[in-house]
C-alpha cells in the first residue's frame, strides 16, 4: 500500500517532530544503501554529517567499531542484516569512534519498508546513545571486582594471622617440650615428652594438607576409592567419639560407588563435612551421611555431563546464617568463634580446594533452621574399589650401605643424617642439588641410595634427579616433599623415582622406604 501524499507542509512539520525525538534517525535507499534523510539527533550522536557513504561503505565514514576496537565488519552493519533478514533486527554492539577521540556506543533499531512489490524500498535505522549504560555497567564491574579482590585481600590476612596463630601454639609446645627434655630424667616423663611433640608435629602436618587441599593443588596419588567403605569407617569414628546426644548414621546406595581420586583427601572432605555437622548441632540432634549415583546431564552445574558419585552430609542444626553463606568456603570463615570448638575455619575451604582438584563440586543444598544439607558430587569410577586393610605402622628397619641425603633446609639436612647414621648406615650430605652432584661425581660407585628432596632454590629435586642419572643410571632414590600433589613430584615417579614419602615423615617410614629401594629384608 503506498503512503498517502503530503503536502510541502507536512512533510516539514514530519521533519521537524523527526529533529525534536531523542533517537537518532537514518533513512537509507534500498538496495544501493543511499542515505536519503538524517536528523539532528543523528548528527549530534555520530558527530557528523551523513558523508557520501552507500552499501558496502559505510564502517569507515562512520569509524564504526566493536566494543573490542577491531574494526566492524562491513556484512554485519544493520543496513547488510535487514536485507539478509528481509525483517528488522536490533544491534547492541557497535561503537563509533568519534574525530575528537571520544567514543560512542550505540544500540541500533532497523527496519525495512516495503513498496508495492514486496521489495525492500528504504531501510529505517533509530539509534540511541547508551554510553552512559555502558560507563555505569563498567563502574559496577570495576566495583564488584575492587570488592572482589579487597575479600580476597581481607581472606590472605585472616589466613596468615590464623596460620601463624596455629603454628606459633604447635612450635610453643615443641620449644618447651625440648627443654623439658634437656632436663628430665624419669625415662618414663621423656616417653611422655616424646608422645607430646610427636603428636604436635602430626597436627602441624593436617593443618599443611588442609592448605594444600584449600589451594587446590590437584590429587595426589589416585586410585579407585570406594564412597561407602569411607563413610562407613567416618560414621564408626564419629559414632565413638561424638557426644551421646548426637545421633550418626549413614544411608547407603545399594550399589558400592566409587570416583577416582586421592583416598585420603576424599576421606578428609567426609570428615570436615561430618565434624562441621557436629559443631552445628546444639544439644541432641542427628547427622545423616547419603550417598547415590546420578547422572548429569551437559552443562548442570557447569560439570561435565556424566555419572557423578553424590554425597550429602545433613544436619538438624540451626542452619546457617545468612551471612555467613556467601563466604563459607573462604578460608578462616567460622562460626565457631568460641571456647573449645572454636574453629580455624579451613575446613570448608579445604572441602572446597580438594572438590575442585578432583574435578567436582560442593554446595549448600539446604539450609534453615531445622538444618543444613551440604551436597558434594564426584565423577564416578566404573571400576569397583577393593576394600582396604589396616596396615599395622611400620618399625624400624637397620640397614647398610652409604646414603646420601640432599636437602636445602640445614636442621632437616642434619637431623636426618643423624637419624640414618643411628640406623646403621654411612651418611653423606649435600645442601643443594649442585653439591649433590659433586658429591655423586666424587664417591661414585660407593654411593648405594639418595633421599632426596623436591623443593630446593636453583636446580631443584627434579632436576636433580634428572641430572645425577646422567652420572649414573639406575642409582635408587627416595623422594621427599612436603606437597604430594605436586605435578613434578608425579613427573618424577614418573621418570624412575623409587619411592615417595610424605613431609613430615616418621623415621621408621624413612627406615622403610630405604629397605625397599635397597631390597634390605624387614624383619631385622
Amino acid at each position: 500500500m503506498s503512503p498517502p501524499d503530503r503536502s510541502p507542509a507536512e512533510l516539514s512539520a514530519i521533519a521537524r517532530f523527526a529533529d525534536a525525538l531523542p533517537v537518532a534517525i537514518w533513512v537509507g535507499r534500498a538496495p544501493s544503501g543511499e542515505c536519503v534523510y538524517v536528523n539532528r539527533e543523528f548528527e549530534r550522536i555520530l558527530g557528523l554529517a551523513p558523508p557520501d557513504a552507500s552499501r558496502g561503505n559505510y564502517v569507515g565514514p562512520y569509524g564504526v567499531h566493536l566494543p573490542s576496537g577491531e574494526v566492524y565488519p562491513e556484512d554485519r552493519m544493520p543496513y547488510e542484516r535487514v536485507m539478509a533478514a528481509r525483517g528488522p533486527v536490533t544491534v547492541e554492539d557497535l561503537v563509533v569512534h568519534k574525530h575528537d577521540g571520544a567514543r560512542t556506543y550505540l544500540r541500533v533499531f532497523a527496519s525495512p519498508l516495503f513498496d508495492d512489490a514486496g521489495e525492500i524500498a528504504y531501510v529505517v535505522e533509530g539509534f540511541i546513545d547508551k554510553s552512559a549504560e555502558v560507563e555505569t555497567e563498567r563502574r559496577r564491574a570495576e566495583s564488584e571486582r575492587q570488592l572482589q579482590a579487597t575479600r580476597r585481600l581481607e581472606s590472605i590476612g585472616s589466613l596468615a594471622s590464623g596460620i601463624a596463630h596455629d603454628f606459633n601454639n604447635m612450635l610453643a609446645v615443641v620449644k618447651l617440650g625440648a627443654a623439658q627434655l634437656r632436663t628430665a630424667t624419669d625415662a618414663q616423663e621423656r616417653e611422655a615428652l616424646v608422645d607430646c611433640i610427636d603428636e604436635v608435629t602430626d597436627s602441624a602436618a593436617r593443618l599443611t594438607r588442609s592448605l594444600l587441599g584449600f589451594a587446590g593443588r590437584g590429587p595426589a596419588f589416585v586410585q579407585c576409592v570406594g564412597i561407602g567403605e569411607l563413610v562407613e569407617s567416618i560414621v564408626e569414628l564419629a559414632r565413638r567419639t561424638f557426644d551421646a546426644n548426637v545421633r550418626v548414621r549413614a544411608e547407603l546406595d545399594a550399589d558400592a560407588h566409587s570416583v577416582v581420586g586421592d583416598v585420603a583427601q576424599v576421606e578428609q572432605i567426609l570428615l570436615n563435612l561430618v565434624f562441621n555437622a557436629r559443631d552445628a548441632i546444639a544439644g541432641a540432634g542427628e547427622i545423616v551421611v547419603q550417598t547415590a549415583l546420578c547422572s548429569l546431564a551437559e552443562g548442570a552445574h557447569g560439570l561435565p555431563p556424566g555419572k557423578y558419585v553424590e554425597v550429602t552430609v545433613s544436619d538438624t542444626g540451626a542452619g546457617v546464617d545468612a551471612a555467613v553463606r556467601e563466604r563459607m568456603f573462604e578460608p578462616y570463615v567460622t562460626t565457631k568463634s568460641a571456647g573449645a570448638a572454636k574453629g580455624t575455619g579451613l575446613g570448608l575451604a579445604t572441602v572446597y580446594g580438594i572438590v575442585q582438584a578432583h574435578k567436582g563440586l560442593v554446595e549448600l543444598s539446604r539450609t534453615g533452621p531445622d538444618g543444613t544439607t551440604m551436597r558434594v558430587l564426584l565423577p564416578a569410577s566404573d571400576e569397583r574399589a577393593e576394600r582396604t586393610r589396616t596396615e599395622p605402622p611400620p618399625a624400624l628397619v637397620r640397614g647398610r650401605g652409604t646414603v646420601l641425603v640432599v636437602d636445602d633446609e640445614p636442621l632437616v639436612l642434619r637431623v636426618t643424617a643423624a637419624s640414618l647414621s643411628g640406623l646403621g648406615y654411612t651418611v653423606l650430605s649435600a645442601a643443594s642439588g649442585d653439591e649433590a652432584l659433586r658429591v655423586l661425581r666424587a664417591h661414585g660407585d660407593d654411593i648405594d641410595a639418595v633421599v632426596l628432596d623436591m623443593v630446593m632454590p636453583g636446580m631443584d629435586g627434579r632436576d636433580t634427579y634428572v641430572a645425577m642419572r646422567e652420572v649414573r643410571e639406575g642409582l635408587p632414590v627416595v623422594l621427599v616433599t612436603g606437597n604430594a600433589m605436586s605435578a613434578k613430584a608425579q613427573d618424577l615417579l614418573e621418570l624412575g623415582v623409587r619411592r615417595f614419602i610424605a613431609k613430615p615423615y616418621a623415621l621408621a617410614d624413612l627406615s622403610a622406604a630405604l629397605a625397599s629401594v635397597l631390597g634390605t629384608p624387614t624383619s631385622g
